[in-house]
């Protein structure tokens, strides 16, 4: 099967794709109008007859990686795409509860801390996790936007997390965890290490005081969490030393194993949260691991996202369509909610309340409008990009990975004029 074309009814319900051909003839003769650039989608101007064909939408959920495909009972793959999640959003929280704390603290300085009026409504999710609940959401909306989705399957799971960490646990061991007995996350790590400053033997370099702290192994700059396993007992004047540099670099050693369980805390809500909302889409269905492994084996498929998706909707894939897309989620407002203190040159504190200019989501040139995120042509270098920030009248352009395509070796700034534009994108930026 070559490269197809989704195509929706003059009512904007999902047909079934047609060929390139075919869509170059309805929107040259006028019988159709493009409706999406990506994945590129037509919608006819016309009454049809309406013919669906029965389709299955499988998604391998994640809190990284999402892998979606849709095929036919028939073996037709009809759209796959791999998409990566966005991983900033508790560091931003964090960001905000920082600069609104040192906010209120210089507007009022004496105010009495209010905690009284919280209350966390029912079924309340953490901001990240709410996050990535609603972008499976959003993928499978739009995917059953340009396809007739009958079904959808979703892969969730169950994970005991105090097993996972101590598979001998039972009974009363439940209600009481590792730190059970101390008062403080610090005072369990200090005792726990001896007292003892983890970096004393491995950076003798730098003399070692006796004032004890807690050190983030790996910072939180960088997603590190505060939990035990990421905490180490350190001198402050290692502490000092090492600011935000990574364990290894830092001390020449590997790090210890960091016990992380994000994923499994994600995957638990899944079957609570996220199939009730697909079901205002499709009648769903969940699966679990064990079932997609084997039936990614039998029909010898690599072991990707993707092909977890096309097992997870148990159509044996016969015929593959072109249509294949990766997917980034990405950050659209660059919001500059307060200055922490005066930019650099600035003699007075900024109280204006004017955006700063690093945050610019848009630029007018010559009539032409470039906005962030959208997708753009480089001709000299025959490569596409998207824009992810502006100098002036000049643009820095990113590939999907993240990495910066340059026309000149010495800047990475890309003047609007040699680019041209392919199409606007808000969240999410598309490669196919």
């Amino acid at each position: 099967m070559n490269n197809i074309v989704y195509v929706q009814n003059k009512h904007g319900k999902p047909l079934i794709p047609c060929k390139p051909r075919k869509a170059r003839l309805l929107l040259k003769s006028g019988k159709a109008k493009i409706y999406r650039y990506e994945p590129f989608t037509i919608q006819l101007v016309f009454g049809s007859s309406g013919y669906k064909q029965e389709s299955v939408m499988g998604i391998d959920a994640g809190s990284k990686h999402v892998g979606i495909a849709v095929t036919t009972k028939e073996g037709r793959v009809l759209y796959r795409e791999e998409v990566d999640l966005r991983e900033d959003i508790t560091a931003n929280m964090t960001a905000r509860k920082s600069l609104r704390r040192a906010r209120r603290n210089r507007k009022t300085r004496y105010r009495a801390a209010r905690f009284e009026n919280r209350r966390r409504r029912k079924a309340w999710l953490p901001p990240s996790i709410k996050a990535r609940v609603e972008a499976h959401y959003h993928l499978a909306q739009k995917v059953s936007s340009i396809l007739p989705v009958k079904e959808i399957v979703v892969e969730v799971g169950q994970f005991d997390v105090q097993a996972l960490m101590n598979p001998e646990i039972e009974g009363k061991e439940y209600q009481e965890g590792e730190q059970s007995g101390y008062d403080s996350v610090r005072e369990y790590v200090l005792q726990r290490d001896k007292y003892t400053c983890r970096y004393a033997k491995l950076r003798p370099d730098i003399p070692c005081n006796k004032r004890l702290q807690v050190d983030h192994v790996i910072p939180r700059s960088k997603g590190g969490t505060d939990k035990p396993s990421n905490l180490v007992c350190s001198c402050e004047a290692h502490n000092e030393a090492k600011g935000n540099e990574s364990y290894k670099k830092f001390t020449g050693k590997r790090a210890p194993k960091i016990k992380d369980f994000k994923a499994t805390v994600f995957m638990n809500v899944l079957k609570d949260h996220l199939v009730p909302k697909l079901q205002g889409i499709a009648p769903t269905r969940y699966s679990y691991g064990f079932t997609t492994r084997r039936q990614r084996n039998e029909w010898k498929l690599e072991k990707s996202h993707i092909a977890d998706a096309i097992a997870i909707a148990a159509n044996k894939p016969i015929e593959y369509s072109d249509n294949l897309y990766y997917t980034r989620q990405v950050r659209k407002k660059k919001r500059s909610l307060h200055e922490e203190i005066p930019r650099k040159g600035r003699k007075t504190p900024n109280i204006s309340a004017k955006r700063n200019e690093k945050n610019t989501k848009a630029i007018h040139h010559k009539g032409l409008l470039w906005c962030l995120w959208d997708k753009v042509a480089l001709p000299s270098m025959n490569k596409l990009g998207f824009i992810s920030g502006f100098t002036g009248n000049y643009v820095y352009v990113q590939d999907l990975a993240g990495n910066y395509l340059q026309i000149s070796d010495k800047y990475k700034q890309i003047s609007v004029n040699a680019l041209s534009l392919v199409c606007r994108n808000n969240n999410w930026v598309v490669m196919a």
